[in-house]
């Protein structure tokens, strides 16, 4: 089962939390059911109002399929790369898990990055152990700290069926539940074309 609007509720931010390196205009609290066990568990999603680019994209935009681009500090950026800048400037080292035309991290477009061993060593335990390799799209780690985050733009399923029985499987091999975390970008919506 995934999570839905209906099961969340807002939860207070923490000083010098991610919640304030994200930005976030509102935190939720998200609950998500558990494929092994049925257990419900509740993972925050940081809310952030975005405006949507509407100038011309530069070409290297083009690599990326099927993305909105968002505005931050006057230049276009995806939404999962917005994350990771908002991270870097928390004092995080972040990376955008892609995965089409093959499996890189990137710290912006065409920019790969190759996480510590450490982070890439528990995404391919808990891959393994999820049966999938879908894990949670953007990492972020300081020092011996990881954090496991998925972004959403406003009205996108916040927890996938995929992402719920990767979560079980990290938190069955003793990943704290305060590693995750949800991003969900809230944009004016665009006038529907005739």
């Amino acid at each position: 089962m995934t999570a839905s609007a209906a099961g969340t509720r807002p939860i207070a931010a923490t000083p010098f939390s991610l919640a304030e390196t994200l930005a976030a205009s509102e935190v939720l609290s998200v609950f998500v059911d558990l494929p092994s066990s049925r257990a419900r568990v509740e993972v925050p999603a940081f809310v952030r109002a975005e405006n949507r680019w509407k100038g011309q994209l530069p070409s290297t935009f083009g690599s990326v399929p099927n993305k909105p681009a968002f505005t931050l500090d006057g230049a276009p950026i995806y939404p999962e790369l917005l994350v990771v800048k908002l991270l870097e400037r928390g004092g995080w080292h972040a990376a955008w898990r892609k995965n089409w035309g093959g499996l890189a991290y990137w710290r912006d477009i065409r920019e790969p990055i190759t996480p510590p061993p450490l982070p890439l060593t528990i995404i391919d335990q808990v891959s393994r152990q999820a049966g999938h390799d879908l894990p949670w799209d953007i990492v972020a780690w300081r020092g011996r700290e990881l954090r496991l985050l998925v972004s959403r733009v406003d009205g996108g399923q916040r927890v996938s069926a995929y992402l719920a029985n990767w979560l079980d499987a990290a938190l069955r091999m003793g990943i704290p539940l305060g590693c995750f975390a949800i991003v969900e970008h809230q944009a004016e919506r665009l006038p529907r074309r005739r």
